[in-house]
């Protein structure tokens, strides 16, 4: 009966897809995802990005239904369904997951439509696509022409030890890169080094893997694999820098805004040149330790350093010690001295900045506060006057109501009583002191204040 249920459901759902790009989910998820290919954002309804992605997302299903694509698009609220959340792992909001039976794939990009189309296809695989003519691999070569894609140049022999660890990488970084398989003759009159071999095709030219001592291990055919995934100098948002985190030590940052890199006149249109100078000048000297990237904005930069400096920056950033490096004049930088200074960041002569001790981790404290109220007053004066003005206001008056208070004077009526009691027990009790002692004790003055007040009340 319990899986009569799941099926039908499961074709009540196809159905709904039909008549709609997307839909919502429920707890029952867990038990139809390992029915085909599904797109998946885990959202909260409060969330701002989440609003924001919300007809991007919707764009995106429209896509995938338009080209008949067999991925189903859905969302899921994690609010409602937390344990489902659990289940993914899912940290923050939106989060975008594609989701194949056991195989899952987070996307950590840009959320633009044309971004999470194409996370959608390097996820839905297959995970090695053949080329299988010359025209296939040209069709390839147009397509990947601003990217990043590799070949295995060999047989499809699952026996071939190369081909199993390139097969093994291409299945670790299926969302990062594409991955092609095909043999000699597509190549025309390219040479190679050696034969089967793994190649990368990106800044419109192609390098050849080259095994240390000639012998080509797991482990060094995933590093290659790691290191040569990106361009020589891409363009990055603030999510795709944690990508990066492991393909070099140090991550050779620009933060500049677009329209400034678009103005040759300008200082930051010069600093991006003798970036990109260096970057494919000197690439046997830098490229084994730095990537080089540039960001169309500064709050990551920002996040990293705990200021707020404008736009253009220059940093660089080591990755695993988690500090960075900035040059005293950035302005005035040339292909050479950008040169000098990198060469004294690896050899570790230049001052760094930031780390994980305990003064900075009580800066990142402050600095996040500052940042959180500079954002939500950026995006709500409304908003921020009802979080912080009105409390504020509250307490304000609070206090002032305590410090103006006036003392109370009267005594309340029973408090004569009281005194008339303490001066029966003070009378009453036996003194155990000699004559001369009880000469030394002052009077009980609440006695004589009971004594004036009775015979007031007896005048």
């Amino acid at each position: 009966m319990a899986a009569y249920t799941t099926v039908l459901y499961f074709l009540l759902c196809c159905l709904f897809i039909a008549c709609r790009c997307q839909f919502e989910l429920d707890e029952r998820f867990l038990e139809y995802r390992k029915h085909g290919m599904w797109l998946v954002e885990f959202y909260a309804p409060w969330c701002g990005h989440c609003k924001k992605l919300d007809p991007i997302f919707k764009e995106v299903a429209r896509e995938l239904q338009v080209t008949n694509s067999a991925v189903k698009v859905a969302k899921l609220d994690c609010t409602r369904y937390s344990q489902i959340a659990s289940e993914f792992s899912v940290k923050g909001f939106p989060t975008i997951m594609f989701i194949h039976g056991e195989r899952t794939y987070t996307h950590r990009g840009d959320r633009t439509k044309d971004d999470i189309l194409e996370f959608v296809l390097k996820a839905q695989g297959p995970t090695v696509r053949k080329l299988s003519s010359v025209g296939k691999f040209n069709e390839a070569l147009g397509q990947h022409s601003g990217s990043v894609f590799f070949l295995y140049v060999g047989n499809e022999d699952e026996h071939e030890d190369l081909y199993k660890k390139f097969h093994h990488s291409a299945d670790n970084h299926a969302i990062h890169s594409y991955f092609y398989q095909g043999k000699k003759h597509i190549l025309e009159d390219r040479n190679l080094k050696r034969h089967p071999t793994i190649l990368v095709f990106k800044d419109k030219q192609f390098l050849e893997f080259e095994p240390p001592g000639g012998i080509a291990t797991a482990d060094s055919v995933e590093r290659w694999i790691n290191r040569e995934r990106y361009p020589t100098f891409p363009k990055i948002s603030g999510a795709g820098l944690n990508e990066m985190a492991s393909v070099a030590k140090y991550l050779v940052i620009l933060a500049a805004e677009q329209k400034e890199l678009d103005d040759s006149s300008t200082s930051t249109s010069r600093l991006y040149l003798v970036m990109k100078e260096l970057a494919f000048g000197e690439k046997d000297k830098f490229h084994s330790q730095f990537q080089f990237v540039w960001m169309p904005e500064v709050e990551t930069v920002n996040s990293i350093a705990m200021s707020f400096m404008s736009a253009p920056v220059f940093m660089v950033l080591d990755t695993a010690e988690h500090i960075y490096y900035m040059p005293i004049a950035e302005e005035n930088l040339t292909v050479s001295t950008m040169a000098d200074f990198l060469t004294r960041v690896a050899d570790g002569k230049e001052q760094p900045h930031g780390g994980t001790g305990v003064l900075m981790s009580i800066k990142r404290v402050f600095y996040d506060l500052i940042s959180l109220v500079l954002s939500i007053w950026q995006a709500s004066r409304w908003l921020f006057l009802l979080m912080f003005g009105l409390p504020t206001l509250i307490i304000s008056f609070i206090c002032y109501s305590l410090c103006c208070m006036e003392a109370i004077d009267d005594l309340p009526e029973d408090e004569g009583d009281e005194d008339d009691d303490m001066d029966t027990v003070y009378h009453a009790t036996p003194s155990l002191l000699t004559p001369g002692q009880e000469r030394l004790i002052p009077p009980y003055e609440g006695a004589q204040k009971v004594k004036s007040l009775e015979d007031k009340k007896k005048e």
